[in-house]
């Protein structure tokens, strides 16, 4: 299993970024901002409805119209809220037909546009459920892979909003002590970080070995089982006989206008 790093050009192309983004430095997941949103914007809707819900018509209940203005700009710079964006069409499309995924699905999306986070995902993985996470332990790892670009105050900060990422992931659960906790995977989930190890190129079981697919904590056998409860549900195709699998995105790409 190799780190979630820099990305294939396939991938920055379905809307992954390799650029430094600062959004961790500020906010966490925002995973309540995103469910308020998604809820109050319809399916269909376009990126400009997106930006008017949050600012003209404060869906997100902010104070404030620079407080609206800021939160749109993180929820842009976290889940690119633009249905011609591949990934975030294929979030919206699994949103609601996947609602105990969305947190799980949030997280995705957000380590997929924020190198930032997307730095901290070989540490959370590789936590064995029980023991305690501090929010130091964060900021070391995102200062070893950013060196010189973060102060301590910005580390200290960051460290704090990716602690509070994985709370909202299910990753890690506690006040004072944050303790790590084995998340469960669904069919929306698994169609997700399978979709994102093709298009950092994996193919065949070494999907099941992504580290998109182990953010999600299940055996092999449970990622195969979700993915053939997605499969019946239209979102990916799996083939299995004896040592080949394949599973290809034909269906959910098409959908989404994003099928070759």
């Amino acid at each position: 299993m190799g780190p979630v790093q820099a990305l294939t050009k396939t991938a920055l192309d379905f809307g992954g970024r390799d650029a430094y983004s600062g959004v961790s430095t500020s906010r966490t997941l925002m995973l309540g901002e995103l469910e308020l949103l998604l809820r109050a914007v319809p399916g269909t809707a376009s990126r400009e409805h997106y930006r008017l819900a949050v600012i003209e018509d404060n869906a997100l209940l902010k104070p404030s119209s620079s407080t609206r203005a800021r939160t749109y700009s993180y929820l842009r710079d976290r889940f690119a809220l633009d249905p011609t964006v591949g990934i975030f069409a294929a979030l919206r499309l699994l949103w609601d037909r996947d609602v105990a995924g969305q947190p799980l699905m949030a997280l995705l999306v957000a380590a997929f546009r924020d190198p930032v986070l997307r730095a901290t995902v070989p540490f959370v993985i590789s936590v064995e459920p029980g023991r305690s996470v501090t929010s130091s332990e964060f900021g070391r790892t995102i200062a070893e892979a950013f060196p010189g670009r973060l102060g301590p105050k910005t580390l200290k900060s960051t460290g704090e909003n990716t602690t509070s990422t994985y709370k909202q992931s299910g990753h890690l659960q506690g006040r004072t002590h944050c303790i790590r906790q084995r998340v469960n995977p669904t069919p929306g989930s698994v169609t997700l970080a399978l979709l994102l190890a093709s298009l950092d190129d994996a193919s065949g079981f070494s999907l099941l070995d992504s580290a998109w697919v182990h953010m999600l904590d299940g055996t092999p056998e449970q990622i195969l089982s979700e993915a053939r409860i997605a499969s019946g549900r239209g979102w990916l195709e799996l083939r299995q006989a004896g040592d080949v699998l394949d599973i290809t995105f034909h269906s959910l790409l098409s959908s989404i206008g994003w099928d070759s």
